[in-house]
């Protein structure tokens, strides 16, 4: 069976294909020796998130975002690319005074004057992160940087060394490594790390990496640096799978992550701070993963982000779309009635958030709409329970859903129903 297409577009995507075929064959465990007890959270939020187009935050509402992101338990912030406007820098210089912890990282080209530019902002900094990037792959060497592959080499180089000393952590990100060509992004990230850098960061940022393209390209570029430094990992959403592919990273050993809350971002988004987080901790078991992220507070920074940024969460989004952990079919009901578990990943407390929802239509059932009179104190015979169900089925496809008891209770006694008090004790 062809797992794959056979001509990949670009060179490195097809060297991944051919590994990934070869490793099929021969690998006894997928994640091999690669399992990390500890992955940091790196949240972009404030940078990649505030590129989505149409986002426009002040200082202070970045300030705020901070806040939460650190309340969260982030290991990095970056705070933005200050270089691009007075605001930007505004906002960076606000949350380094405000914030001692946790690490915050500014972006940064490899420039000389821009890296000093960052030195000054972040010089007050508890723990300060210069984040350095150039593309890598063709396209954009020859498109965009117009440069050829020893220059961006060379320019790497000496940037990295110019900003050695001067910030707490360096990390070099690679733009583009998913298209680019894997030998030469296995030197760059070499000289790299031997130019002095703590990190080296793998972005797919067109998001057209697979799950299995990811973790066999973390593991060629540990090779490349020996293991001696981190190997991190920035993955775009545009085939829906940027959180698939870092999980799949931290299985072949990525020890850095990066995120955004509610997975906002450049076109369709980046891996969900709040999607990852609960992935590692439903298969903390499978993984052997930890993090510092308080899940508990997810729904908060959540709600916070989409506050300030004015989103528009569609209903299905998982975790946090208005549909998440609301239900109607009455299989379903019936079951979580029995047993939450049996229709839910997990409670939604987990998250912090308020709790699970029951709503009355076209697919409810006898169980749900006993249950909702039942939270009334009231109840009815089996054969009404069956009657007021048909009409509450007939009522919804023209007038809409019931939302509470309240409204199940107005639209009953509408109908004529006769409400006997419960006999039940202890009703919910």
């Amino acid at each position: 069976m062809q797992i794959l297409s056979s001509t990949p577009p670009y060179p490195l995507i097809q060297y991944i294909v051919h590994l990934f075929r070869k490793s099929c064959s021969s690998r006894k465990n997928e994640g091999g020796t690669a399992f990390t007890s500890k992955v940091k959270i790196f949240d972009t939020t404030l940078r990649d998130g505030e590129q989505a187009p149409g986002i426009q935050l002040s200082p202070e509402s970045k300030l705020i975002i901070a806040r939460a992101l650190s309340e969260v338990g982030v290991d990095v912030i970056e705070a933005g690319f200050p270089i691009n406007s007075p605001s930007e820098k505004k906002a960076v210089e606000m949350i380094v005074k405000d914030l001692n912890s946790p690490e915050i990282a500014v972006l940064c080209r490899p420039i000389k004057e821009e890296i000093d530019f960052c030195h000054e902002i972040l010089k007050k900094a508890e723990r300060s992160r210069l984040h350095l990037w150039i593309a890598t792959s063709s396209i954009h060497m020859k498109y965009k940087l117009n440069m050829s592959p020893a220059k961006v080499i060379d320019k790497t180089i000496q940037a990295i060394r110019y900003a050695s000393g001067k910030f707490d952590t360096i990390q070099f990100s690679s733009e583009d490594s998913t298209r680019s060509d894997l030998d030469f992004l296995g030197n760059i990230m070499r000289e790299a790390t031997r130019a002095g850098a703590d990190i080296v960061n793998l972005a797919d940022t067109v998001g057209c990496a697979l799950p299995e393209h990811m973790a066999l390209l973390v593991r060629e570029i540990r090779k490349s640096v020996g293991d001696k430094i981190p190997v991190g990992v920035h993955c775009h959403n545009d085939l829906n799978l940027a959180t698939a592919n870092t999980i799949s990273s931290i299985r072949a050993g990525a020890k850095q992550v990066d995120v955004t809350v509610t997975g906002i971002g450049e076109r369709a988004g980046n891996t969900s701070l709040e999607q990852l987080s609960i992935a590692l901790l439903f298969h903390q078991k499978h993984f052997d993963v930890d993090t510092n992220i308080h899940t508990e507070k997810l729904g908060s920074v959540c709600d916070t982000v989409i506050d300030e940024m004015g989103l528009n969460i569609g209903m299905t989004q998982p975790l946090i779309g208005e549909n998440a952990f609301r239900h109607e079919s009455g299989i379903h009901v019936h079951g979580m009635l029995n047993n939450p578990m049996t229709y839910e990943l997990v409670d939604p407390k987990i998250l912090g958030l308020l709790g699970k929802r029951y709503i009355l239509g076209k697919h409810t059932g006898k169980a749900a709409v006993k249950h909702f009179l039942e939270k009334k104190g009231c109840e009815l015979p089996d054969m009404e329970i069956d009657r007021l169900t048909t009409l509450i089925k007939e009522r919804s496809v023209g007038s809409g859903l019931l939302e509470d008891e309240n409204d199940l209770v107005d639209f009953a006694i509408e109908k004529g129903f006769d409400l006997e008090p419960s006999r039940r004790t202890g009703n919910e």
